[in-house]
């Protein structure tokens, strides 16, 4: 069995097969004031905003029309545009060959006029390697939810890491909990997957050895799992 642990969102699972769990271990929870703040930044029309995870499009739901505020989205991934497309279909979203932070800000910098402002739209819970840089911009960075455990689905996915061959990781935070709830012995023997650069360095740090796939979505994820 593979286990899939990642943080609350609208994933699509039809690919999943059936030796696949997926267990969403963390919740999002919205922060006001930074939506408030955001709110306030779209009083001024821009060009471009940048969503981070689905969990954006959520957060402001029913509380901002993106419309009024900009025109064009950098998704980080398939998910995140496909949310923006669900809640915004005039909103043009575009993604980067490479579904992590990188690959956003290389984008960005195509993208980007010199001193063009640019609204950020992310988690409070990002690594400092998860930063977007892009130095032709001025970034405007949104916090808007914070990401916290969810205890009953970490004791869920804990149980079931006995039966689990391979587990793969899709945030550092998602790895991060998971690891202070099984300890480090728990994984050593098993196969360990990061979706992206940024997961992996975390891993790496914590002294494990994951496989990243070629592309950095739960699919490839799963395939690279079941590939070794």
């Amino acid at each position: 069995m593979i286990l899939v642990l990642r943080g609350k969102g609208n994933y699509s699972v039809d690919h999943l097969r059936d030796e696949v769990v997926m267990v969403p271990i963390l919740r999002p929870v919205v922060d006001e004031e930074s939506i408030g703040k955001l709110i306030d930044a779209c009083r001024v029309p821009r060009r471009i905003g940048v969503v981070m995870s689905a969990e954006v499009i959520d957060a402001i739901r029913g509380r901002l029309d993106l419309t009024r505020c900009i025109s064009l989205v950098i998704g980080v991934g398939p998910s995140t545009c496909g949310a923006v497309a669900s809640l915004f279909p005039t909103i043009r979203c575009v993604m980067p060959p490479q579904f992590f932070s990188g690959g956003v800000s290389a984008l960005l910098k195509q993208e980007c006029a010199m001193g063009e402002e640019v609204l950020v739209m992310r988690s409070k819970d990002y690594a400092e390697e998860a930063s977007i840089t892009a130095p032709n911009c001025r970034i405007m960075e949104f916090g808007l939810y914070e990401l916290i455990v969810d205890d009953e689905a970490i004791k869920r996915a804990a149980s079931l890491l006995k039966d689990a061959s391979a587990v793969v990781f899709t945030s550092p935070k998602v790895f991060l909990s998971f690891l202070s709830i099984v300890g480090r012995d728990s994984l050593k023997s098993k196969r360990l997957v990061a979706i992206g650069p940024t997961t992996g360095a975390a891993m790496i740090k914590n002294g494990f050895n994951p496989l990243v796939p070629p592309r950095f979505t739960i699919r490839d994820a799963v395939e690279t799992a079941l590939e070794r």
